[in-house]
């Protein structure tokens, strides 16, 4: 099990984004891509274009995340391979059930959460509510959370 979200080396179709999701939450490969693929289906593709997101945002396993600036740089500026210590020492952190089983509860209660918000505006409980406003708003207020929480460390 990977402590981090990172793409399946082993477990891939196209990509591994499907397969290194199903191992981040300990769940069936097959769910996740059947989930893509009717996202896909529901969202006039627009979920193939955040898989494509996925595929170049998560990285490989004992890769360093992409876009992000590490300080082990070569002397002559290069970054430097993640050496073989660093490598093994990734791959043999010992898995942590409880992680795995928040992490499976959090996303549980994630889509438990968006399935009652699109019930009730199914129902018709949000026809004051417009939506065109919020989902933007949505995005900026999220954005700046997780920009607010990476200024504080």
């Amino acid at each position: 099990m990977s402590t981090r979200l990172e793409r399946s080396a082993t477990n891939k179709v196209i990509g591994g984004v499907c397969g290194g999701i199903a191992e981040y939450l300990q769940v069936d490969p097959t769910l996740v891509r059947v989930f893509f693929v009717v996202a896909g289906f529901l969202t006039a593709g627009l979920a193939i274009l955040g898989y494509l997101v996925l595929l170049v945002l998560m990285p490989l396993p004992g890769r360093p995340t992409p876009f992000v600036q590490g300080s082990s740089t070569t002397p002559s500026g290069d970054p430097a391979e993640p050496s073989a210590a660093t490598t093994s020492a990734i791959a043999s952190t010992p898995p942590d059930p409880e992680a795995a089983e928040r992490r499976r509860t959090t996303f549980g209660y994630f889509l438990v959460a968006l399935g009652v918000v699109f019930l009730l505006a199914n129902v018709g409980a949000f026809r004051i509510v417009r939506w065109e406003l919020v989902w933007p708003l949505v995005l900026v207020g999220g954005g700046i959370l997780l920009l607010a929480q990476r200024v504080k460390r």
